[in-house]
């Protein structure tokens, strides 16, 4: 069967799904009744197995033709089945659609932006992969056209090459590395979203609230700078970094950290945790979409709206024996 990807995620961002995807492509390649073609946009990687084609740069003004001449390739090289890296569709190529979230339709995005091509892409597939049973509930509430098992549910997974417990001593040279000389909470991803949704203003109220503070906030990837009113409302002495790493180097920030804080009010699956939770960091997150699906029993659940809910949680988790519970629940 030949297999023909859209790689137009490499191209739009360098976030958990294009973490996914290129793992993903890595175990197609093995199989020996697969033939698979990347369509490279820009920043496809090279995969051992994967025959990566150089294509245009998606444009979300030209969704209609952009399907159009995904079709045509398809059409020339003869592929049985097209999917894709992000929303983008081939025309009558039989196609799977990965679905990460329903964001845009829960939060009321504007969706007459071109640039949602949920819609389009999810006319045109025969089947469709959700990451968390969350997920699939919200597809099929949102498009009830769909046949219910037309739509399955597969979790996503862990690299164990780059997600896993670190040496102490490897921790310790990274926090040398990056001036981590006290104890610190970790955020990690964006921190102002359209309708705020993850949530990150709750982590930041509630520290502000906290007395006896000796620890700082390590803030990995998101905005490049750390906002005006985010280091306003930390306690006195607490000190915030923000830096953008590699996954071993995240491994290790997890490692060292006293918690990942991700106070997200929606995930389709939320990577960060099960990373953390591979990396052996206690976590503390919301019930809210899948998270809870993919934390299941090891993390610290909160409801996601109350401040002083938030600041218990984190107090809670600065006590030794708990992190160890969270740590060894989450491992």
């Amino acid at each position: 069967m030949h297999v023909l990807v859209d790689g137009v995620f490499f191209q739009l961002n360098n976030t958990g799904i294009a973490r996914v995807w290129q793992t993903i492509l890595g175990l197609l390649a093995q199989r020996s009744d697969l033939a698979i073609t990347l369509l490279d946009r820009g920043g496809a990687p090279d995969i051992p197995g994967v025959n990566r084609i150089a294509f245009p740069a998606y444009k979300a003004a030209d969704v209609a033709a952009d399907s159009l001449l995904i079709q045509h390739m398809c059409d020339y090289l003869k592929a049985d089945v097209f999917t894709t890296t992000y929303y983008t569709s081939a025309v009558s190529t039989p196609m799977v659609l990965m679905v990460y979230d329903m964001i845009p339709e829960l939060f009321d995005f504007d969706m007459s932006l071109r640039g949602w091509m949920e819609e389009t892409a999810i006319s045109f597939a025969q089947r469709f992969l959700c990451i968390s049973h969350s997920t699939r509930r919200d597809l099929l509430q949102f498009y009830p056209e769909i046949p219910a098992d037309h739509a399955s549910v597969a979790h996503c997974g862990i690299d164990n090459a780059a997600f896993g417990v670190r040496s102490a001593e490897e921790i310790q040279a990274f926090r040398d590395r990056h001036g981590l000389d006290r104890p610190y909470f970790l955020f990690v991803g964006s921190r102002v979203q359209h309708k705020a949704y993850k949530n990150s203003d709750l982590f930041f109220r509630a520290l502000e609230g906290m007395q006896g503070t000796d620890f700082d906030v390590f803030c990995v990837g998101g905005e490049p700078e750390i906002e005006p009113q985010v280091i306003a409302r930390l306690p006195d002495g607490v000190r915030a970094h923000r830096v953008s790493l590699s996954d071993y180097d995240l491994s290790l920030a997890y490692g060292g950290a006293i918690s990942l804080v991700y106070p997200s009010l929606y995930e389709g699956f939320g990577m960060p945790v099960i990373e953390a939770m591979a990396s052996g960091c206690p976590v503390i997150t919301t019930h809210r979409g899948s998270l809870a699906e993919a934390a299941g029993e090891a993390a610290l659940l909160v409801e996601g709206t109350s401040v002083p809910e938030m600041t218990a949680a984190l107090t809670r988790i600065q006590n030794p024996e708990e992190q160890s519970d969270f740590r060894a629940r989450g491992l």
